[in-house]
């Protein structure tokens, strides 16, 4: 029997939603930047006011999901959905991460000087190692909400309120994709790249939903109500904690 302390997990999830919301931080630096055309990762640029608490907000994100990874391990043995779930947040928490640690030395969407250096490829490996872990972080969200659907799908959807978390995920799939495509296109057509600002605040606001609501829906759609209340052991099969396995409530 493995011992998997829920509350815990779902308490290190919570915090992780929280901190990588950088639209808190935005909102109360008094929107610094113009959010139709800046990346929030602009706030963590080195000539920004706001790059030491940005920074720190990431790096903490991705310590707590590695460490909400690494305490989830024994749940996951011999379930390749589960398995696929746990390497993608990973991903996402290890390029959050680095993220922090390859900041841009500035903020383009708020200096002309700053734009002209990045198009004239005078803006250095800080810029190429941001947009590397920039692009690990996207993917490996990307395959935590295609994953999450699959989990809850295998164990039965369990409820209206999986049902939604499903949804939300599905929708960090999409609008990350979108993105990442949105993004992508500027780069590899070499043109100045024109940051989509609503649509990847929408996309943060959608991870960090999904981060906070995603292993209660999980817990929800692999064990049963009276499970539930009892908060000890799955009684379902179907989905993503065998029968045996103990979760703390």
């Amino acid at each position: 029997m493995v011992y998997v302390p829920y509350r815990l997990i779902r308490n290190l999830m919570l915090a992780a939603a929280v901190l990588y919301c950088s639209l808190l931080l935005e909102a109360a630096a008094g929107f610094p930047l113009d959010v139709h055309h800046s990346f929030l990762s602009e706030l963590g640029a080195l000539d920004q006011p706001t790059s030491l608490l940005a920074r720190a907000m990431d790096l903490s994100t991705g310590v707590l999901l590695l460490l909400a990874v690494q305490l989830s391990r024994p749940a996951v043995r011999g379930q390749r959905e589960l398995a696929g779930l746990l390497i993608s947040t990973a991903a996402f928490g290890l390029g959050t991460l680095f993220d922090s640690l390859s900041p841009m030395d500035c903020a383009p969407s708020a200096s002309a000087a700053c734009r002209a250096a990045e198009a004239n490829g005078q803006t250095g490996v800080d810029l190429v190692l941001h947009e590397v872990t920039s692009t690990i972080a996207g993917l490996g969200s990307i395959a935590m909400g295609v994953f999450a659907v699959l989990v809850l799908r295998k164990a039965g959807w369990g409820g209206a309120w999986s049902k939604v978390v499903a949804l939300l995920a599905a929708a960090v799939a999409v609008s990350q994709t979108w993105l990442g495509l949105q993004t992508g296109r500027d780069v590899l057509a070499g043109d100045d790249l024109d940051a989509p600002g609503i649509l990847q605040r929408v996309s943060v606001l959608l991870v960090c939903l999904m981060l906070g609501t995603l292993l209660p829906a999980l817990r929800h759609a692999c064990t049963n109500d009276r499970d539930l209340d009892r908060g000890a052991r799955p009684g379902r099969n179907s989905g993503g904690v065998r029968p045996g396995r103990r979760v703390a409530a």
